[in-house]
This record gives structure tokens, sequence and C-alpha cells, in this order.
């Protein structure tokens, strides 16, 4: 390879760096913590493309950048479809697995995740609890976090109105109906579900949590 062939490589790796960083401007997404499964995916697919571009000298500068804009277009529509349906978000990301209840272990929930004890006991002691019977309750996060309620504890909140719209797996899991929503909520004086963009339910009681586009 010769001085000009280095210059377009590193030319390349400018491009694709400026790119790859407005990508995950654009799809929300900076940090770990923040990605699911289908990001981590799209990520991965990414770095394929950047690598591409950079390792083939057929490939322009030009050419990744319109299959840059294409994967993002898919992954912002994907974002979209998360974000405003609840049957596209259980498909996209998933729904949270509850691996025990009541202090029970739910032998269904592990081996659909493909989940043993002992790999289950090493997560709760990452999570400094280190007696499985001292737990209430514990569910796996679409993003692979544990979630544990421990006996005595009170329960986790659960999300039952999201976006103006009620998550009807919430609140079946919860034994409550839509009705039911509305008719607490009409209590507090909202008639629709209109500027809710989150109602949290916890202990017992109904909270509608205020958004700062709603005077």
């Amino acid at each position: 390879m010769n001085y000009y062939d280095f210059l377009v490589i590193a030319l390349k790796l400018l491009v694709v760096f400026i790119c790859i960083i407005l990508f995950l401007k654009i799809t929300g997404k900076t940090s770990l913590s923040q990605m699911s499964s289908i990001d981590f995916i799209g990520n991965m697919i990414l770095g394929g493309i950047a690598g591409g571009i950079i390792y083939n000298p057929k490939l322009t500068v030009y050419d990744f950048l319109i299959v840059l804009l294409m994967w993002t277009a898919i992954m912002y529509t994907s974002n979209y479809l998360k974000k405003n349906s609840q049957n596209a978000k259980a498909f996209i990301v998933g729904n949270p697995i509850v691996l025990m209840d009541k202090g029970k272990i739910k032998l269904d929930a592990f081996t659909s995740v493909n989940l043993d004890i002992s790999s289950f006991a090493v997560l709760l002691r990452m999570k400094n609890i280190f007696n499985i019977n001292s737990v209430e309750k514990a569910i796996l996060e679409p993003n692979g976090q544990l979630t544990v309620v421990k006996k005595g504890d009170k329960d986790i909140s659960a999300i039952v109105l999201e976006n103006e719209k009620p998550r009807n797996d919430v609140l079946e899991d919860l034994g409550k109906s839509e009705a039911w929503l509305k008719s607490r909520l009409s209590r507090q004086g909202y008639k629709t579900y209109q500027g809710l963009y989150c109602v949290e339910y916890y202990n017992r009681r109904l909270y509608v949590i205020p958004s700062d586009s709603v005077d």
C-alpha cells in the first residue's frame, strides 16, 4: 500500500467515526445501558458495514453513506414502532419475564429463557443477594438485567399507561382492566388519555407523573 491508500483509509475512518456518532444520536442510543437486543444487533451490523467500507477499496465513502442512511431509516422505524405500538415493542424488544413470584420459582419461565437455578443464583449474588429464599419476586428485564423484590419489601411499580396508551399486558398481569384504569383516572380528573405520558401503579395506588409538555 502506498501513501495515497493510507490517506484514503484514514479519510474513511474519520467519516465512519463521525457517521456512527451521528447514527447513535439520531437513534437516541448513546450508552450501553440504553440498548436493547435489537440495538446490539443493529450495532453489530453497523460495524460490519463500517468494516466493509474501510477494507474494501472498491467501496467509496458515498457507498457507505447510502447504506448508512438505509440502515438508519430501518433503526429509526423500529424505534418509532417500539414507542407507538405495544405489540411491536413486544416483538422487537421482548417483555419482562417473571422468574419468581410470591417466593416461588416459575420453572416454565426459567425454561423459556434457558436459565438454570445456578446461573440465577449468580445473577442474585451480583445484586448482593445471597439467599434465593429471601426473594419475593424476580423479573428478567428485556435488556438482560434482573429486578428483584425481597421478602418484606414493597412490590415494584408498574407502568400501566405510556405515551397516552394503556399497557394492556401490564394491566392483565396486575389483574386489572382498561375499564378499571379509566375509572381510576376519572376520579383524578382525567377523562381521556390525552396528555398522559406516564401513569404508575404502586402500592395499590395510581400515580399520574406530570410531563413538562402539559401546563
